[in-house]
């Protein structure tokens, strides 16, 4: 039966519990089982996270070849890489999120801004002032006629 050395567990706030452990390896690189106790041909140490294919790069050699357990030190030298792995996830995951939900808002600020737009001109066809239209958005008459005036009446009035 294969038992699992110590896992570490890191909560980071909105993104729930991140998982990381210690891998035990062959002189290959590759992970070596433990049986009954004893990981036969184990050669090293490293840290491994559970939610992506992340290995750390400090292998630490293991004494004996057959070692389970690091000593504290090792083991906190691998959690602490395995803990700026998982920043580094996290910190990268905070920005595609803020920048999916931002995507979404400019598309929404989009349609909102076709909706104004169109609700202007129907003002202005039927009738309404600049002054009227400025105070019902929020701005003055000039600032208004200057937002939403079509090209042609603009130049007019500055010659």
């Amino acid at each position: 039966m294969a038992r699992r050395l110590p896992e570490w567990e890191l909560l980071v706030p909105g993104e729930g519990p991140y998982v990381g452990t210690i891998r035990i390896e062959d002189e290959a690189g590759r992970p070596v089982p433990i049986a009954g106790g004893v990981a036969v041909g184990a050669c090293a140490w490293r840290a491994e996270c559970l939610h992506c294919d992340w290995l750390g790069t400090t292998a630490v050699r293991v004494g004996s070849g057959e070692a389970l357990r690091p000593g504290r030190l090792t083991r906190e030298k691998l959690e602490e890489e395995w803990v700026r792995h998982i920043y580094r996830v996290s910190a990268k995951a905070a920005v595609l999120d803020a920048l999916e939900q931002l995507d979404g808002l400019a598309a929404e600020q989009q349609a909102l801004t076709e909706v104004v737009d169109e609700g202007v001109r129907r003002l202005r066809a039927e009738g309404a002032s600049w002054a009227q239209v400025g105070e019902l958005v929020g701005m003055t008459r000039q600032s208004a006629w200057e937002h939403w005036a079509d090209s042609s009446a603009a130049r007019r009035h500055r010659r």
